[in-house]
């Protein structure tokens, strides 16, 4: 089965939400690619309809320059940005948001 539009996600974003889902589909319409990148330099979404397999190679991995490497791989496509987002990945990125202070007692 072919597809014609594929989105990708990070399963650590507490406050990804059905529009922004959409909204990154309707981008596609006008865009090749999709992303939003993370506040700590990496992405919590890609959007694509062509593939690019390098886009997924040669990237360090949960550091601060997987975002900058792939908008490198990106430079020549039609690239739309959605809006900067924080993934959860240590103790901080959680620590003063109020929906987790119940958890954090």
């Amino acid at each position: 089965m072919a597809y014609e539009k594929i989105i990708i996600i990070g399963s650590d974003m507490y406050d990804l939400s059905k529009t922004d889902l959409e909204n990154a589909f309707s981008c596609l319409e006008r865009n090749d690619f999709v992303l939003g990148p993370a506040e700590d330099g990496g992405y919590y979404l890609l959007g694509m309809k062509k593939n690019k397999p390098e886009i997924f190679q040669n990237k360090k991995w949960g550091t601060k320059t997987v975002f900058s490497d792939t908008i490198n791989d990106l430079k020549n496509e039609k690239v739309y940005l959605l809006p900067i987002k924080n993934d959860i990945d240590i103790y901080e990125d959680i620590e003063g948001l109020e929906i987790f202070k119940q958890y954090l007692k």
